[in-house]
């Protein structure tokens, strides 16, 4: 006698939802572009899922939590685009993204640090243009003096250093951190004037590092700077 087959596990839709966390209308909305199909249908006309769909399910919302549209998940999954070069033109975006962010940040931060100092709506418009216009100023040539040795020497120092801090998962705020922070506000201050905002510390470093790998100067290295300098406030130099 032979041994039958057993069948393969089906889900319906509102069991496939509770298996990968989407709503109901999500998937229907997955099906409606063509990111996702029934593998079967009942007797009753009842849409039914398999092993294979919640992966796919899966698959998607990764996609989507790194940003991409339905359109480009679909195009990259149905192989008429390399997922590669997908997310490649996807970290362009995202680094221009990161860049308005960054000056964005560092206004709000410039209009609001000074607790004395308050913007009325009236005055916001020529608060923008004139910080517009800093930010458009041509920036000074690299510097070629003697000290630019001794800088660069400074510069790796408080890398390391503060690397080291970093690694021992030193809080931004400890003294050790704080002191080290100094010592980069001070360099800084030395080159750029008394503008610590982000802009101006990553042009300060692509000016005294390896601009192929910013010698060792990676974006969480640069948090764990502008946090601890954050820190210092108004900490005299």
């Amino acid at each position: 006698m032979t041994k039958a087959t057993p069948r393969r596990r089906r889900w319906r839709i509102g069991e496939l939802a509770g298996a990968t966390g989407v709503t109901v209308r999500t998937l229907h909305h997955y099906e409606h572009t063509g990111l996702l199909a029934a593998s079967e249908r009942t007797d009753g006309g009842h849409r039914m899922y398999d092993r294979e769909s919640i992966q796919r399910v899966h698959q998607i919302r990764a996609l989507r939590e790194l940003g991409f549209s339905l359109q480009e998940i679909r195009r990259a999954m149905d192989g008429r685009t390399s997922l590669t070069d997908l997310l490649r033109k996807h970290l362009q975006r995202i680094e221009v993204q990161v860049a308005r962010a960054t000056q964005l940040r560092d206004r709000l931060r410039n209009m609001t640090t000074d607790g004395d100092v308050r913007v009325s709506v009236d005055q916001l418009p020529a608060a923008l243009d004139a910080m517009s216009k800093v930010e458009k100023r041509p920036q000074p040539r690299p510097c070629t003096c003697a000290l630019a040795a001794d800088r660069e020497e400074r510069w790796r120092r408080i890398r390391n250093d503060l690397r080291d801090c970093m690694d021992r998962n030193e809080h931004p705020c400890s003294d050790r951190t704080k002191a080290v922070a100094l010592e980069a506000r001070t360099l800084i201050s030395e080159i750029a004037g008394n503008d610590l905002t982000g802009s101006t510390i990553l042009k300060v470093l692509a000016r005294l590092s390896d601009p192929r790998s910013l010698a060792g100067w990676d974006p969480h290295l640069m948090q764990y700077l502008d946090s601890a300098l954050v820190a210092l406030g108004d900490q005299p130099h």
